[in-house]
């Protein structure tokens, strides 16, 4: 389906936001800075994006699209449906560990969802049926049954923010590899691998 003129300058809008969180950081990106990159005008911002607020909405939307695509681009070829989820896990933490301006966008930007919006929802379904994926070979082999997944998860993906932001943070001596070790002993000890 061909873009029509507004969709497609939306779009580059956001592409060019994203560029800037990646490389300077959420702190870094200001509707005059945008409109300079882009070409736009600073009040031409404006007309696609009421305001900063409704920006940073999308452009989550769109990092968050991101992510899933990242998370399920690589199929895993383990035998081991522990390794598999390992691997998911361990992809997750790349991510973020490329991208530390996304995680700090994501976990220290304060977003406001603009009223009636429920592409949030929408997303969480995907995110929600990409783990069910995951976990599927866990379920089938009984080692965790469908309703434990999403406690499983947020177990799981809390402990891996927790590290992250260790990682991240000024006094922080956590590195990558310190995280993937933890990460192993939290997965383990969560679904009792012996």
């Amino acid at each position: 389906m061909k873009q029509n003129k507004k969709e497609w300058s939306k779009k580059n809008i956001v592409q060019a936001a994203k560029r800037i969180i990646k490389t300077s950081g959420y702190e870094s990106l200001t509707v005059r800075h945008l409109a300079e990159i882009t070409g736009y005008s600073y009040t031409n911002v404006y007309y696609y994006f009421k305001d900063l607020d409704a920006l940073f909405w999308e452009l989550r939307l769109d990092m968050i699209e991101d992510m899933i695509t990242e998370l399920t681009s690589t199929p895993s070829h383990k035998i081991d449906p522990f390794e598999e989820i390992l691997d998911v896990f361990i992809t997750y933490i790349n991510y973020y560990f490329q991208n530390p301006n996304i995680f700090r966008f994501f976990y220290f930007y304060s977003f406001i969802q603009p009223v009636g919006d429920d592409s949030s929802q929408k997303l969480e379904g995907e995110f929600d049926k990409m783990w069910q994926t995951s976990f599927y070979r866990l379920i089938q082999e009984k080692i965790i049954q469908p309703n434990d997944i999403e406690v499983i998860t947020k177990t799981i993906i809390y402990a891996l923010h927790g590290m992250i932001m260790l990682s991240f943070s000024s006094n922080g001596s956590i590195k990558r590899d310190d995280v993937e070790k933890e990460l192993v002993k939290t997965v383990t000890y969560v679904l009792k691998k012996s």
